[in-house]
């Protein structure tokens, strides 16, 4: 066939042919003397430019809206549980969408389906800077997340398809610096926009690149669909995104209410039983909406498991090293998002650097180095208190997005190179499932574990301020003594002076229950490393999803 007469079904069969040609087929099986065709070379770069600007933007605006919060909270007169939505809204929806997005790419095409939820999110970005009540933003988002939810999976799939197994690394190093750097540059660039720009344009802002990104997805992506129909497990999908909803909500709350509220218990014992029906359900049939048969696969399971426990890792650090920026430290939004910039930089510079390190030897060993990397990292901010310098601070967080960053993705990359490549959509759909799921309970399980031990650490040093003392006595009738030369009653400057000493026991307590969260971080960190030590060396030939093929046009 004419390469100009080539559409969607060729590009299909090219990818069949070259799966059933293997690895060591001749170049001409593979698309002519030199391999992929020409064009389709030239066109590569501007393939992943399409799928990181859409990558970015999705995960960007899971984090850039919650400085904004106070701003929409006054524009829309509402309180904090109402505006809460805007962020829940969100969330709940991408995640409950990911399983769907396998079966989706395979029976529609996954450029189209990566058009698509182009348009549907910039065209809800858009809606989202016109809302004019809490109710319609909440509505809008949730067209936002619509897109955004299956923009991830779909690009990752799209990555194993574009790419031979020797330049995967390289790619999904590249891949990863949207997944890395948006929710680290999220606040700062949000910070920056609500003090000194309109609010409205964290969201429209993503309309022009929205945009562009289409005609360059348009004009550069290949279309990738399954030759192999198959029917949509509806009662799958209804199971898997209303326990996944109801899951991730439950989780949410975990870090507000605790893991004994009724409300949060009912939510996670409605998502365990959709869940577990799902399992079955999906063991149970032949056409299943996510092949958890993939999980017997060891290499995909180990990867995953390490995945997850170093998204824990993330996540919650993200969602601390905040705290005490702006709450013991004082900084403002702006501020703090400078500080937090060097180590998206760190990891963003990192990504491509891995992904060529992981086409040279594999992943076992960034793994096992970037994870050591990491634990240091963190082991180094739990020593942090309130002499700690803004420079130190920084270093930490460096070092520990320089070890994040130097295996975050070849592990991705290894695990996922070995699904074979008529799987590959459910493939990424199963581990972006699990990844969320793992960042939600990475957020609750640390911030319950700093909650406890900042209550612990208060009662404790509550305890040593005992009138019994005669340091702390001391100390009480000094600070008395100088809010009554401000000019207080001894009554007045005895319950500013307590106040005061309250004041430095809750931040103190705070430190050191930071200090608690980091340590055990590195801890869990440390075990990721010797779960690593399990990884098999790549082989770059015969593994299952290694097959190279052509881009039809």
């Amino acid at each position: 066939m004419k390469k100009e007469e080539q559409g969607p079904s060729a590009s299909a069969d090219n990818e069949t042919a070259a799966a059933s040609a293997g690895p060591g087929a001749p170049a001409a099986a593979l698309g002519g003397p030199g391999g992929p065709v020409p064009e389709a070379k030239q066109k590569t770069g501007l393939a992943m430019l399409a799928l990181i600007l859409g990558v970015f933007m999705a995960i960007l605006d899971t984090s850039i809206v919650n400085v904004a919060i106070p701003k929409m909270m006054n524009v829309f007169g509402v309180n904090q549980s109402q505006i809460e939505w805007i962020v829940t809204a969100y969330s709940l929806v991408s995640g409950a969408l990911v399983p769907a997005t396998g079966f989706l790419g395979d029976r529609f095409g996954y450029k189209r389906i990566y058009i698509i939820a182009l348009v549907i999110f910039t065209v809800g970005s858009g809606l989202c800077g016109m809302a004019w009540s809490n109710d319609s933003m909440i509505m809008f988002r949730i067209i936002q997340a619509l897109g955004g939810g299956a923009m991830m999976p779909i690009s990752m799939a799209m990555i194993f398809r574009l790419f031979p197994a020797e330049k995967r690394g390289m790619a999904m190093g590249l891949f990863g610096i949207a997944i890395m750097f948006a929710p680290a540059t999220g606040p700062t660039l949000s910070g920056y926009i609500v003090e000194y720009l309109d609010w409205r344009l964290i969201f429209t802002l993503n309309v022009p690149i929205g945009i562009v990104d289409f005609f360059i997805a348009s004009a550069a992506l290949k279309e990738f669909k399954s030759p192999v129909q198959r029917s949509f497990d509806i009662w799958g999908f209804i199971l898997s995104s209303g326990g996944l909803a109801c899951l991730l909500y439950g989780v949410g709350m975990v870090a507000e209410k605790g893991w004994s509220d009724t409300e949060v218990l009912t939510f996670i014992g409605i998502a365990s039983a959709a869940l577990i029906a799902f399992v079955i359900l999906e063991l149970s049939i032949s056409e299943p909406l996510l092949d958890l048969s993939l999980l017997k696969n060891g290499m995909f399971t180990l990867t995953l498991v390490i995945s997850s426990l170093t998204t824990v890792i993330m996540m919650g650090m993200l969602f601390l090293i905040p705290i005490f920026l702006q709450n013991i430290a004082g900084l403002s939004a702006v501020q703090t998002g400078l500080i937090l910039l060097p180590q998206a930089i760190a990891s963003g510079i990192m990504m491509p650097i891995a992904g060529a390190l992981y086409d040279k030897f594999g992943a076992r060993a960034l793994a096992i180095i970037g994870l050591l990397i990491t634990s240091y990292g963190l082991y180094l901010t739990s020593k942090l208190t309130m002499d700690t310098s803004f420079s130190t601070i920084i270093f930490w967080l460096t070092l520990r997005a320089v070890g994040m960053g130097l295996m975050m993705m070849p592990l991705q990359t290894a695990g996922m190179s070995t699904v074979p490549m008529v799987k590959m959509g459910q493939g990424t759909a199963l581990s972006n499932t699990i990844r969320q799921v793992s960042g939600a309970f990475g957020i609750a399980w640390l911030s319950l574990l700093f909650s406890t031990r900042k209550d612990f650490h208060a009662a404790g040093l509550a305890d040593q301020m005992s009138m019994f003392n005669t340091t702390v006595v001391e100390n009480m009738n000094r600070i008395q003594a100088q809010f009554a030369g401000m000019g207080q009653s001894t009554a007045q400057a005895k319950a500013s002076a307590l106040a005061f000493l309250s004041g430095q026991v809750q931040i103190h307590a705070t430190i050191i229950a930071l200090d608690d969260v980091f340590y055990v971080t590195a801890g869990v960190s440390l075990l990721a490393a010797v779960v690593s030590l399990f990884i098999k060396s790549n082989k770059r030939s015969g593994e299952p999803g290694g097959q190279v093929h052509v881009m039809g046009e």
